[in-house]
């Protein structure tokens, strides 16, 4: 009777994973998850869209900031001029408005930006189209993962200045 109940005990300790097995395997399956899952859920490119949108908002506050200063100073139609803002920085403006230029971001957005992919944006300017183009470091500026600022115009014809055109682009975040 004694070696039939020992073999029974045997047996029902061979049955199934210790405790420490089951939270071993619990914990590697968690971390793989973690490595794996941004990659085949596309949570980076998500995440990149909804920063480029709050960074477009942010750009946009900072645009009126800037104009309303621009008006109360009397500088809003001149073409090219420079406002001090409330950090004692100069800010280069057009019409009013921000200009399309890195410097003029640089003062009046608090955004890291690099040319050499070590900010948090990357941002090339286009002086002749009178646009600036903001994208994500790991991305380039012809993907439309961006933002684009078109700066101030005046139209002569008809002596009315159209505001700045503020787009995002995230159809390939």
């Amino acid at each position: 009777m004694k070696k039939q109940f020992k073999k029974t005990i045997l047996i029902k300790k061979q049955i199934g994973f210790s405790l420490l097995q089951l939270i071993i395997v619990i914990v590697t399956f968690g971390a793989l998850a973690v490595y794996f899952a941004p990659r085949f859920l596309n949570l980076q490119g998500e995440a990149h869209a909804s920063i480029l949108e709050t960074l477009q908002v942010s750009i946009q506050a900072e645009i009126s900031v800037v104009h309303g200063k621009a008006i109360i100073k009397n500088l809003h139609n001149k073409a090219n001029a420079s406002i001090e803002l409330d950090s004692g920085k100069m800010v280069d403006i057009v019409y009013g408005y921000p200009a399309a230029t890195e410097a003029a971001f640089r003062v009046f957005l608090d955004t890291k930006f690099a040319t050499e992919h070590t900010g948090d944006f990357n941002i090339t300017n286009s002086p002749q189209a009178a646009k600036a183009i903001i994208y994500p470091n790991s991305y380039s500026a012809v993907d439309n993962c961006r933002i684009e600022y078109v700066e101030a115009k005046n139209n002569t014809k008809q002596n009315v200045i159209t505001a700045p055109a503020l787009s995002v682009f995230t159809s390939e975040c």
